[in-house]
């Protein structure tokens, strides 16, 4: 589950807390939701430099460049001062902002780089 899908999934909670008689719980759960979700609003109309949104996109600057120039992506800054919305950031597949904690395997790391180390990636 994305962060996007909690707020619906904690009102889904709430309903069945409401039947089983936890009224404050519930409330306390859709005030949760709804902080959420403004924040992630407010995330996504956060303007990101270049800089910024390359890293979080995968994409290069000067690919963001090319596509804000194009029209592909829309400019959120003005003249000479390109910015992105996080929300408008084209997605690149295996970028940074795809990933979660649970894509990373440090023990297949350390032994892929022990492999090569030791004659196999040569």
């Amino acid at each position: 589950m994305i962060p996007a899908d909690l707020p619906q999934a904690w009102r889904a909670r709430a309903e069945e807390l409401r039947r089983y008689g936890a009224e404050p719980q519930a409330v306390t759960l859709e005030a949760t939701a709804a902080e959420l979700e403004a924040s992630i609003r407010a995330m996504d109309g956060e303007e990101l430099t270049l800089q910024e949104a390359a890293l979080e996109s995968g994409y290069s600057e000067r690919r963001l460049r090319e596509l804000l120039a194009s029209g592909e992506v829309p400019q959120a800054g003005r003249k000479g001062r390109p910015r992105i919305r996080r929300a408008d950031l084209p997605k690149r597949a295996g970028a940074a902002r795809d990933a979660t904690p649970t894509d990373y395997d440090p023990a297949a790391d350390a032994a892929a780089i022990l492999a090569r180390g030791a004659g196999g990636g040569r």
